[in-house]
């Protein structure tokens, strides 16, 4: 398939797709309201694939969309996630960290570290319930005496059961594809206008391209080392450059003609 037809297939849940759509601030307010069933004030900032760095040699953290409300106290990362890795629990944790030690680092107190919601929006069920949301905060295990200390993770499961009917209904249109109320439609028509997108066109032919690249220099790095290893460290390599510049596993196994469970073994290594 050309990348123009391509382009043109892409659901709303790929990652590049998800950014796009999740740029305009009334589909992303309108999703986090359906997500959290609560009111979000009117969004401030919205960031897409921002990266968090703490120095030169840690582990970055890449969010597909970063969204501000209330004057910088309330702060909501969003990620989509199709492949179940087997890291997204400890991921969430360092993805708090990160987040907390780059506000610090700003020159901010600790009294002023904002309202935070790390959201994995998951194609499989991590915690094998059957539920569409599962969400977590800090609590006394003796006391269920919550810790108040503003920290929330949701991990949703787009296969899951709900009873909330709004849920419900964007969870399915993630999986299927098929919108099924006036939100899904609406998101399926941002979709639609996104396909026919001559500067977003143009930059997922960039990223592919910059990723092709890193593909064939990865590749003449492992001929030129000569040996198995050489060539799975080369690859690993490259993988590990493009997994941070939001290409998804599923993306990658495509991109280099293998299945995810290699590609997931080479982005360990």
């Amino acid at each position: 398939m050309d990348l123009r037809k391509q382009f043109e297939n892409l659901p709303f849940k790929d990652d590049f797709m998800f950014g796009a759509v999740m740029r305009d601030p009334d589909i992303a307010k309108k999703f986090l309201q359906v997500v959290l069933a609560s009111d979000i004030p009117e969004i401030e900032y919205c960031e897409l694939q921002r990266t968090t760095k703490l120095d030169a040699d840690s582990h970055g953290v890449r969010y597909d969309v970063y969204v501000m409300t209330d004057n910088g106290r309330k702060v909501y990362n969003i990620e989509m996630q199709t492949t179940d890795r087997g890291d997204l629990a400890k991921r969430s944790r360092y993805y708090q960290a990160a987040d907390d030690i780059d506000f610090l680092d700003r020159g901010h107190m600790y009294n002023e570290l904002p309202e935070t919601y790390i959201i994995f929006v998951c194609d499989f069920d991590l915690f094998g319930k059957d539920r569409a949301l599962y969400r977590f905060e800090n609590y006394c295990v003796q006391e269920d005496i919550p810790l108040s200390d503003k920290t929330y993770k949701y991990f949703l499961n787009t296969g899951g059961k709900t009873e909330r009917k709004e849920l419900y209904n964007l969870m399915s249109y993630i999986k299927n594809n098929v919108p099924n109320d006036k939100f899904t439609e609406e998101i399926q028509d941002k979709v639609d206008v996104v396909r026919h997108d001559g500067e977003l066109f143009s930059s997922y032919i960039k990223r592919n391209q910059n990723a092709m690249q890193l593909k064939a220099e990865g590749r003449a790095e492992g001929r030129a080392e000569g040996r198995a290893e050489g060539r799975d460290e080369g690859t690993s390599a490259i993988l590990k450059k493009l997994f941070d510049l939001g290409n998804s596993v599923k993306n990658l196994a495509s991109m280099f003609e293998m299945p995810e469970k290699e590609v997931e073994r080479l982005l360990a290594i």
